[in-house]
């Protein structure tokens, strides 16, 4: 108590002086609205800033103050209707030391104050005002003036959707600042994993643009393990069928299959609004995947040739046989078989679309990601026509054909993780990568003539004996120290904020590949056990999607598909930003762990 009065009485000493001085408070700084495009799209998340120059000599405390007396540095709104701020980013603050006080925090000079914020799709086109309060105490190292408030309003250019949106003050907008009432990076690019914030993405590069980047982010997608697959099927297909000089024809129409398989679930989106990512990787889905797997391999093995269905022969009169109906088939279910791994990027697609509600939005959008995860097998069925034409051929492609059959087996026991326990799953995928490269050393004898696929098959089949050992006991050991996962109660929750803890909850479903990925790979990584304690981690079980518990809280955090690890802060605000969909490995995660804390 006595300290407090002393501390008082400090501030009534420092206050009492400026009343003698010829500056007003709001001499001290001058405020002004910047923008980080010209035209914010609506329904699009958009960034402006507060740029304010402190007087020289003179310094305004910081949003967040150690000393209990000291007047913090504050942003208010009162914003439209269809407007939300979603967070407000200070820049890092100085410290100082004053004889009087001791330790202030304090900005000083030019500072930005950058304001995250979205704005809703039902906007129209127009002019919109944001008046913006700032209020501050300004002092020297000798007194302080009174706290005062400053008013100005930023005016937002809404525009409809397809408008071509300008960049602004990119100088302004590219700054990091670490620090601050609420910290938060945006990311302005297409991840494979989280498939990116779309709407800003249309906002600041335009259309055009962000579909360029999409059917990039479709083409990353084949480094994507659930798309391996492909390779071998369309290798096998397009080697064994015939092309009659149609090569090139017949690979563009497969790869056409998987664009109108991607294009109409992208429609069906945007039609509907309903959550269709979490359907990508049910467990409906990883079976009947992995059953097609197991019978695609038997064709490697020579039991059976793969050939398009007789009905359809009969209905394109048999054209189909060589023809651009069967390669188009065939694409459709490639299209299907790729889908649980990309899933994650799918989902930050249909998110978009299905809030856009516009159909062709939705079916040019998919079109666009599935023609960049086709190109690589447009490729591959062109050159894969020509094999059966190279000489000497059949010495090696049986050999190729068996790797590949291996493989599709193995892979079927990946999709089988979700419905496995892991116990078992380790087991069976160790077992068929173990099995494989045994047989392919001790009973193969494909392409012993060609020396050099030999090394390559030797070579392939000592990998997967050593992958399969490493995999095996990895799956015994047993983590020293791992994450106290709670489960999700509002109270919990409550108990978080009033002790100003940041909490980290998971939405997972047993079906779900790239969570047991995140549980397997990024939450046993001891970097991240280490912040059990400062963080709460909570789960919460997605599994059964139909149950009332799981749709309210659905609805509460805006969830869409899992894997969604959602961030709240100290406050008990979700950080909005730090949002995960999909799977990162420990560092990142450790990255927005940081974030959280307010580091």
């Amino acid at each position: 108590m006595r300290g407090r009065l002393i501390s008082l009485f400090v501030i009534v000493i420092l206050f009492f002086p400026s009343l003698c001085l010829s500056i007003t408070p709001e001499e001290v700084l001058e405020i002004k609205p910047y923008y980080a495009t010209d035209k914010v799209i609506a329904g699009s998340e958009f960034q402006i800033a507060l740029g304010v120059n402190i007087k020289k000599g003179w310094h305004i405390n910081s949003n967040k103050p150690s000393n209990e007396f000291a007047v913090p540095t504050k942003l208010d709104f009162k914003l439209p209707e269809g407007i939300k701020i979603t967070a407000i980013t200070f820049p890092e603050h100085e410290v100082m030391t004053l004889k009087s006080v001791g330790r202030v925090e304090i900005f000083s000079g030019r500072i930005n104050i950058i304001i995250h914020a979205l704005s809703d799709k039902t906007l129209k086109p127009g002019a919109y005002k944001i008046p913006a309060v700032l209020t501050y105490q300004a002092c020297n190292d000798q007194v302080c003036l009174p706290p005062t408030r400053k008013t100005l309003n930023f005016t937002l250019n809404i525009a409809s959707a397809g408008t071509e949106v300008r960049r602004l003050n990119k100088d302004i907008f590219s700054e990091t600042q670490p620090s601050g009432e609420k910290t938060v990076k945006r990311s302005t690019g297409f991840s494979v994993t989280s498939g990116g914030d779309v709407s800003a993405l249309i906002a600041q590069k335009g259309l055009l643009l962000t579909l360029l980047l999409i059917f990039l982010g479709g083409l990353a997608l084949n480094l994507t393990p659930c798309v391996y697959p492909l390779i071998p099927i369309t290798i096998s297909y397009f080697g064994g069928m015939e092309h009659r000089g149609k090569g090139f024809v017949n690979a563009l129409f497969y790869v056409l299959g998987i664009s109108v398989m991607y294009s109409a679930l992208g429609t069906a989106a945007a039609l509907s609004g309903n959550m269709l990512g979490t359907q990508l990787t049910s467990p409906a889905v990883s079976i009947a995947i992995a059953a097609i797997m197991v019978i695609l391999s038997l064709s490697m093995f020579g039991l059976y040739e793969i050939r398009v269905p007789s009905f359809l022969m009969r209905l394109t009169g048999g054209e189909a046989r060589s023809g651009v109906a069967g390669s188009f088939v065939m694409g459709v279910t490639m299209g299907i078989v790729a889908a649980p791994c990309i899933g994650p990027f799918v989902l930050g697609l249909l998110t978009y679309v299905a809030a856009k509600g516009d159909p062709f939005t939705g079916f040019i959008m998919f079109f666009f990601l599935a023609m960049g995860l086709g190109l690589p097998y447009l490729i591959l069925g062109t050159f894969s026509s020509k094999i059966s034409s190279l000489p000497r051929s059949g010495e090696w492609m049986l050999g190729v054909r068996r790797i590949f059959g291996f493989i599709l087996i193995i892979m079927a026991v990946y999709f089988l993780d979700p419905v496995l326990s892991k116990s078992t799953y380790n087991h069976l995928f160790s077992l068929a990568l173990f099995v494989s490269g045994a047989w392919l050393i001790l009973f193969d004898r494909s392409g012993l003539n060609a020396r050099g696929f030999h090394i390559i098959k030797s070579i392939i089949a000592i990998a997967m004996i050593v992958v399969a050992t490493w995999v095996f006991v990895s799956g015994r050991q047993t983590h020293t120290a791992e994450i106290q996962w709670r489960q999700y109660t509002e109270t919990l929750v409550r108990d978080a904020q009033a002790s100003s803890k940041p909490v980290v909850i998971d939405f997972f479903a047993d079906w779900c590949i790239p969570c047991k990925e995140l549980d397997t790979i990024t939450f046993s990584d001891p970097s991240v056990v280490s912040y059990d304690g400062r963080v709460l981690f909570l789960k919460v079980d997605l599994t059964n999607d139909s149950s009332p518990f799981v749709q309210k809280i659905k609805r509460k955090y805006k969830i869409k598909g899992v894997p969604t690890v959602v961030f709240l802060g100290r406050d008990g605000r979700e950080i909005e930003s730090l949002r995960l969909i999909g799977f990162v490995g420990p560092e990142e995660f450790v990255k927005r762990l940081e974030k959280a804390l307010g580091k």
